[in-house]
């Protein structure tokens, strides 16, 4: 017996871009979420995907893995300070998830 082939879950994650780099490693300037979610709209726009679901989550600031341009790993307002324990804050990106199937 032959079976089809089953179209497995999958899911890209879309986070905010540096526009422009902060000098000497200082703050850097991000997209805004609105800018994200259009790029967010362009990607399903150009692709022949079967999206499931879209979601909001907040990632580290260390990102790796999200689509394919370069991601910041420091402050700006693209952040969100999420405590973890004893006054101790790691900063956050808002981004976009797209739950698919090819």
């Amino acid at each position: 017996m032959i079976q089809d082939k089953v179209a497995l879950i999958k899911y890209k994650d879309f986070a905010p871009r540096i526009t422009e780099r902060g000098p000497f490693g200082g703050p850097s300037e991000y997209e805004s979420f609105s800018e994200v979610v259009s790029a967010v709209n362009q990607w399903i726009e150009s692709t022949t995907i079967q999206v499931i679901n879209v979601e909001t989550v907040v990632l580290p600031d260390r990102i790796e893995g999200t689509s394919d341009d370069v991601y910041g790993v420091t402050t700006s307002n693209a952040f969100h300070p999420v405590m973890i324990s004893q006054g101790l804050a790691i900063n956050c990106f808002q981004c976009v998830r797209v739950w698919y199937r090819e």
